[in-house]
């Protein structure tokens, strides 16, 4: 069963984007140098989130003119699914940011965490796909436990626009923290509510 962030949300979500190793889903074609992450060792435990994470981080510091940043983040906007026109409802905009948002959450039932996200902007897009590709799939704690210092190594700054694409960012890993912790606390009453039943 699904828990949807949304009263009235669209038919369960079926994560089209990652259904491949992640590897296939990347389209960007520059080349990448000076990538400081190791894959951890087998008595390492890192998440596949937080090791996602680290790769995004050094994909992007290792591009160090912002117009390769913005060219990657395009290419990224560019593998995000359709939003169904049903899921761009009030209840799933993001505030703060200076375009159109929208940000679908929903608990698979396995108790992982699954975005969909659109927007009107190509490089806000792109935005929302990084985070989707490193949050998809995680537990609820993974989602929670990443922190907007984690995404200074993917700063795109164009043009003085950097203030408000670091908003970006921000404020739309803010919004899928904010609803994965409320579906955390829906599933935990609802599972609560039945064992008192019982």
């Amino acid at each position: 069963m699904y828990h949807s962030s949304t009263l009235n949300s669209p038919a369960p979500f079926q994560s089209s984007l990652f259904t491949k190793p992640i590897a296939a889903h990347r389209m960007p074609k520059l080349k990448i140098t000076n990538i400081q992450t190791k894959r951890p060792s087998a008595s390492e435990t890192v998440s596949t989130t937080k090791y996602r994470l680290q790769l995004l981080a050094s994909e992007f510091s290792s591009l160090t003119e912002p117009i390769d940043r913005v060219k990657r983040l395009l290419d990224y906007a560019a593998v995000l699914p359709a939003l169904d026109e049903s899921a761009r409802v009030q209840e799933n905009r993001v505030t703060g940011c200076t375009t159109q948002v929208w940000l679908d959450v929903v608990m698979d039932e396995k108790g992982k965490m699954r975005f969909r996200a659109d927007s009107d902007s190509e490089i806000s897009k792109g935005f929302c796909s990084c985070l989707i590709m490193v949050l998809d799939g995680s537990e609820p704690e993974e989602v929670l436990g990443v922190k907007t210092e984690d995404l200074t190594e993917m700063n795109v700054g164009v043009h003085g626009k950097a203030v408000s694409r670091v908003n970006t960012w921000h404020n739309v890993l803010i919004v899928m923290q904010k609803r994965t912790r409320f579906l955390v606390t829906e599933q935990k009453q609802g599972a609560l509510t039945g064992c008192s039943s019982r």
